[in-house]
């Protein structure tokens, strides 16, 4: 039996925790997915880290089942790759910045122009309006859409919630909007 994503290609341009939730679930339906990072690598990888010079449980939880690459877009010879990478892939998922993608010299209309067919996602934490521009993490979106307002005690501040439900709903809802 093969699973329902076998012989698709995923490129997986994403770090911290919604985009790498997304690609996980399509790795888990049996996507090939490839995750680009700059040198450095991938944040998570020395956060929450609770043995000494191996990758924290944060990192791994997120991206087992995934093959890494370093990847520096900022020379020729990385955008080259990338080029290469973007034309072999059927998906391409970002979580980055507003614009960084654009910055590196890829925004949609050359990744349309690589790659008519792929399937783009591109996760960000504000869509059009006056926050287009910002960045978001996790209590940036609990905070804005109002699950803070939810969660603590009746006569004190609101509260972040424990379970990061805008990381992974967001992840979740990208894996939909990719299927679909």
């Amino acid at each position: 039996m093969t699973l329902a994503l076998d012989g698709v290609r995923v490129l997986d341009m994403t770090h911290v925790q919604s985009g790498p939730s997304a690609t996980q679930l399509l790795a888990w339906l049996g996507a090939d997915v490839v995750k680009v990072e700059a040198p450095g690598g991938d944040i998570t990888r020395r956060q929450l880290r609770d043995v000494p010079d191996a990758d924290s449980l944060y990192f791994t939880m997120l991206n087992c089942n995934k093959r890494s690459i370093t990847l520096n877009t900022k020379t020729d010879r990385g955008r080259e790759i990338l080029t290469a990478l973007i034309r072999g892939a059927d998906v391409m998922v970002e979580n980055f910045a507003p614009g960084a993608v654009e910055r590196m010299g890829f925004a949609w209309e050359r990744i349309r122009e690589i790659n008519p067919r792929i399937v783009y996602a591109s996760i960000k934490g504000f869509g059009e309006g006056p926050y287009t521009d910002f960045k978001a993490y996790e209590v940036v979106a609990q905070a804005m859409g109002g699950s803070m307002a939810t969660t603590g005690f009746e006569d004190g501040p609101p509260l972040a919630t424990g379970a990061q439900i805008g990381d992974s709903g967001t992840g979740i809802h990208a894996v939909a909007g990719i299927l679909a």
